[in-house]
């Protein structure tokens, strides 16, 4: 991964900031976005201070516009993106369908699924010129099942599944991989939502870990996806939850 470039939306924070990381520590220059400059700032405080290379941008997910102006923007100054992570995402409130207003569903399907789709037809149009490129998505363990008052998550998450399935088997041939990692709780600020009460009978009755997942475990995760060592894998959603789903 030496002198690569990685473009990550949501890398203030989270997984977004994990993978940024565990990316720049292969020997990435990582290209930071988020709605946050102050966290972008201490992101790419973090990784320079490591001896990595970052450039942070403003970007809101939600917005096409600004997506394509700053994929462009950062493509005139880079020449060249390798990978792609688009993880940013909120929770919403959560909500049962009967009480959910048309604004909690709207917000939820625009930032975690209509941004995919953004950020997919922006990133395509990048690699299809350079011959190719890895992208992996942020989906969830929601995107396979559904979700007790979550059912804005849920939908978004499954269509995030299902356009990461259809981008490798489009883009595949032009080598092109496009993959995407399904986490169930992880400890990091979108969890937050949920009662604890909630997180500690997943934790000590659904998952055989008997933990949550950790940031730091998604970013080498999506790394390997991005790497060659997973070159044969395209179109993929793998799940990563303690073995929560598996019984």
């Amino acid at each position: 991964m030496k002198d690569k470039i990685a473009f990550i939306t949501g890398a203030a924070k989270g997984i977004g900031r994990a993978t940024a990381v565990a990316l720049s520590t292969s020997g990435c220059q990582v290209i930071l976005t988020d709605i946050d400059q102050n966290a972008l700032d201490q992101t790419k405080n973090e990784i320079e201070n490591a001896g990595g290379k970052a450039t942070t941008y403003l970007l809101d997910v939600s917005s096409q516009e600004q997506v394509n102006a700053v994929h462009q923007k950062a493509l005139k100054e880079h020449q060249h993106i390798d990978y792609f992570v688009n993880n940013a995402g909120i929770g919403g409130v959560l909500t049962p369908i009967h009480l959910m207003t048309a604004e909690n569903w709207n917000n939820v399907i625009n930032v975690d699924l209509n941004s995919i789709f953004y950020c997919l037809h922006a990133q395509i149009n990048i690699l299809l010129p350079q011959g190719g490129g890895n992208i992996v998505n942020v989906a969830s363990l929601a995107g396979k099942k559904g979700v007790m008052a979550g059912s804005h998550y849920s939908a978004a998450k499954h269509g995030v599944i299902g356009i990461t399935k259809s981008a490798a088997i489009e883009y595949g041939a032009h080598n092109i991989r496009v993959n995407a990692i399904c986490p169930s709780f992880l400890e990091t600020d979108i969890i937050q939502a949920v009662p604890q009460q909630i997180l500690d009978f997943v934790k000590q009755h659904r998952v055989p870990l008997k933990r949550h997942g950790k940031a730091e475990e998604a970013g080498e995760t999506i790394k390997w996806l991005l790497s060659d060592q997973s070159s044969f894998v395209n179109g993929h959603a793998l799940v990563m939850d303690g073995g929560m789903n598996a019984g």
